[in-house]
């Protein structure tokens, strides 16, 4: 077992749990304060973070197998 590549696994599943909290705590903030922003940019942005939270989530089942084999 690469034991590197272990630890990269658990790194990035830790990275992709703390983004999706962080996303969550921005979209309750753009909540509350709702004529500040701007709908469509909030949509674009919200996109953008699940795009970067599903690639952590998919580096760390990557690096995972790879530390298994």
């Amino acid at each position: 077992m690469n034991y590197k590549f272990l630890v990269y696994s658990f790194l990035f599943a830790m990275g992709s749990f703390a983004f999706f909290k962080f996303h969550k705590w921005w979209l309750n903030v753009r909540k509350e304060k709702k004529g500040a922003f701007y709908k469509p940019d909030t949509n674009l942005k919200a996109f953008q973070n699940w795009i970067i939270i599903i690639g952590f989530a998919i580096a760390s089942i990557v690096y995972f197998f790879k530390a298994i084999g």
